[in-house]
Parts: C-alpha cells; sequence; structure tokens
C-alpha cells in the first residue's frame, strides 16, 4: 500500500471545499509529499472539472463503445467495445476505454444480476451504469517503480483511469463513493418471473458527444453571449449629446462589434451605422425623429446594452414661407425699364435671411433694406421688352408672383 502523510482525496476534497485550484511551495522548508500531491490533484481535478462542465460526458461519436446488448437465453448482457473493437467513454473529464467484449458476469467482484420478484415493481426498472474511478498503481504491479537503478525503493505511485459496469436493480443510480463518477448506459425494463435479458428490454442511454468542430461552435457561441456590449462610464457614452436629425454622434464603450454591424436605436427609433469597432461606433442622428431626449441602445449578437446619459434632439422649426400681397397689389409699379425701382408687397420677405428676387430668370438688385411686408429693388439691366413675373425666394420657401410687371 502506498505511503503517504495524508490521504491526497481526503486533501484534494477538503481543498476544494474552501476554493482553492492550486499551491504555491515556499523556499528553505520541508517538501511534504501532501503539498506535492496537492498540487497534481488540484490541477487535474480543475482540467476535469471545466471538461466535465462544458463538454459533458458521454461516448464520442467516432470511438463507440460501452454498448449494452443481450446474451440469447441469459441472465446477463455484454459490454461492447464498438465496431472496432476499441471503444471509450468521458465520464466526468476522465477517459476510460474498452479493448473487447466482455459479459457482464465476467467482471471481477460484481454482484450476480437477480430476477424480478412479485415483491417488485412490474416491469422493474435496472439502471446500468458505468463506475469509473483513478486507482493507484504501485510495485510489483509496475516493476518499473521500484528504481532499481538508482534508489532502489519505491518513491511514487502512478494513476490510472478503471472503470466497471453495475446494475441498480430497481432502484435510482446510487450515489457515487468518494472518488468516484457514475455514467448511465441503459436501462432494463424487467417484466416480473423473466429469467433472461433481451434486447427489446434494453433502453440505449449513452449521449453521443459531438465532433470537435461542433464543439468549438458551442463554445464560441458560449464565448459570445459573454462578450455583451457595454457603454462607458456614465458621461462619456457618445459625444456630441445634442444635436439635430443627421449630425454624426460617436458612442463609445466595449464589445460593439461582436457579431457584426450593430444596430444603434434612439429610443425606438434605429439610426445609420456608419462604422463600429469593438470600442466605438459612429452613427447619424435618425432623420424624422421628433424633439426630446432619448436613451441609447447598442444591440448585438450577444446581447444588448441601453445607455444612462441621454441625447437631446432638436428639431428645427423651418421659417414661415413668402408670399406675396393679394393680386393687383403685389408691386408699387408694373411697368418701368432697367433700374426703375419697384417694392415688393407680400409677408415673410424677411424670415431667413436675405431674399433673393428674379424678374424672370434674371437676378435683381435689391434698392434698400427688406422688411417682413417690403422688399425694395432694381429692374434688372438687360431684360427683353414684355411683361414677366416676379420670384422671391427665402430661407422659408419660393413664391411666384400672380401679376406681371410690364418691361419696355
Amino acid at each position: 500500500m502506498a505511503d503517504f502523510s495524508q490521504s491526497p482525496l481526503t486533501m484534494l476534497d477538503s481543498n476544494r471545499a474552501k476554493g482553492y485550484v492550486g499551491l504555491h511551495i515556499e523556499q528553505g522548508v520541508p517538501v511534504l509529499d501532501r503539498d506535492l500531491n496537492l498540487l497534481n490533484d488540484l490541477l487535474s481535478a480543475t482540467v476535469r472539472s471545466v471538461v466535465a462542465r462544458y463538454l459533458g460526458s458521454g461516448i464520442p461519436t467516432a470511438a463507440e463503445g460501452f454498448e449494452i446488448a443481450a446474451i440469447p437465453g441469459a441472465n446477463d448482457f455484454t459490454i461492447l467495445a464498438g465496431p472496432g473493437g476499441v471503444g471509450s467513454a468521458l465520464v466526468g473529464g476522465i477517459e476510460v476505454t474498452i479493448t473487447g467484449d466482455i459479459a457482464y458476469s465476467a467482471q471481477v467482484g460484481v454482484p450476480a444480476l437477480t430476477i424480478p420478484t412479485v415483491f417488485q415493481a412490474n416491469p422493474r426498472i435496472d439502471i446500468v451504469y458505468l463506475d469509473v474511478s483513478l486507482r493507484d498503481i504501485e510495485f510489483p504491479e509496475d516493476g518499473t517503480l521500484s528504481n532499481l537503478a538508482d534508489v532502489g525503493i519505491q518513491t511514487s505511485v502512478r494513476q490510472k483511469p478503471e472503470w466497471v459496469v453495475l446494475v441498480a436493480e430497481g432502484t435510482g443510480l446510487p450515489a457515487p463513493a468518494p472518488g468516484h463518477i457514475l455514467y448511465e448506459l441503459a436501462r432494463l425494463s424487467r417484466p416480473l418471473n423473466d429469467p433472461n435479458i433481451t434486447a427489446p428490454m434494453i433502453e440505449d442511454r449513452r449521449d453521443p458527444m459531438s465532433p470537435l468542430t461542433v464543439i468549438e461552435q458551442r463554445l464560441r457561441a458560449v464565448e459570445v453571449l459573454l462578450l455583451l456590449p457595454q457603454f462607458g462610464p456614465p458621461g462619456a457614452q457618445f459625444q456630441p449629446m445634442i444635436g439635430v436629425s443627421m449630425t454624426p454622434v460617436t458612442l463609445f464603450g466595449l464589445n460593439f462589434n461582436v457579431g457584426g454591424t450593430p444596430t444603434v436605436l434612439f429610443g425606438a427609433v434605429s439610426a445609420p451605422v456608419v462604422s463600429a469597432t469593438a470600442t466605438e461606433i459612429h452613427v447619424t442622428v435618425p432623420t424624422g425623429i421628433p424633439g426630446g431626449t432619448y436613451s441609447l441602445t447598442v444591440i448585438t449578437a450577444s446581447g444588448q446594452d441601453v445607455s444612462s446619459d441621454q441625447f437631446q434632439v432638436i428639431v428645427l422649426v423651418p421659417p414661415p414661407p413668402p408670399a406675396f400681397a393679394a393680386p393687383g397689389s403685389q408691386f408699387n409699379v408694373v411697368v418701368g425699364t432697367a433700374n426703375t425701382p419697384v417694392i415688393l408687397n407680400g409677408t415673410n420677405f424677411d424670415s431667413g435671411g436675405t431674399p433673393t428676387v428674379l424678374f424672370g430668370a434674371t437676378p435683381a438688385t435689391l434698392n434698400g433694406a427688406v422688411t417682413a411686408t417690403t422688399i425694395p429693388v432694381l429692374v434688372p439691366v438687360g431684360l427683353a421688352p414684355g411683361p414677366t413675373s416676379i420670384t422671391v425666394t427665402t430661407a422659408g420657401g419660393t413664391v411666384v408672383s400672380n401679376d406681371t410687371f410690364m418691361v419696355f
């Protein structure tokens, strides 16, 4: 029996219960076997835990094994190695291998199977399971462990995965012994007083594990779900924080480009995305959005985040359109030659800056101060004799006179 200062399994269980995942050896102190054993066991247990959690337990599709098959006319079954003669299973992060078919009863030390009785459920449901553990290998089982070429004594043991197939008759899967991991292989539906196990009684419960490419896709999907978009700290989530329609805005944060181009919402209105990186998104304020304050939302393949900062949308009210006075009173003179002073009458002539005036298609020169109701101009030089309409354009729009001016 291996000589340890403390049981490695007990040390591992107590340290994992405290949340330890590793240890460091200090200088100038005795090196204890339990510290070195614990270092190895913590690393191994962590790897097995990660594999079990993210890959699970099951039978690799390329190396099927541990299938349960009936033996005709017998209260027994065969554990199959699979089509290639060698099968494997991954149980709790430990891989075990079966190198040939073996009958249940041929295993060493397993209890004999019983026949259902009237005192049990009909049919009785038996669970066939794989019991996996790590066994210490010592000298003389492995002769090299004696170290005859140098120190001549055993200095360490080796750990080897071992398995046995057991049956829980009419009960659920039992609690595993310390250091053991259980994996369900099949269920037997055994009717009353039937002494033999037949193929229709066997329900395969093994899980075929996905190919590596599928597992990679699943892990990538998990990774994407963990990379949620996240705005920067309040007060620095986007810039500027106020603007009108089509104003360029830059959003700041993390994981903004997971899964491709993100979606950005001002409130519930989608904004055009110009470009996006992991830390910045360049958008423009949506057109037609009502004025007010809005939270911004970033949506990616992994999820969404809503800003705590608010963007204020300003809607500019256009100036009122210009209008001529009633027909018959739109100009103070209606005939003239080049450079004749003319006053145009109407409303909103001064909204939005200096207006432009056209006689037909020829620009006229302003001849004084523009007011809301009047525009003083000079008849342009070079007009062809005859009637022409007058056009006024301001920031609020364009209007064409009903009256005509007679050039002579």
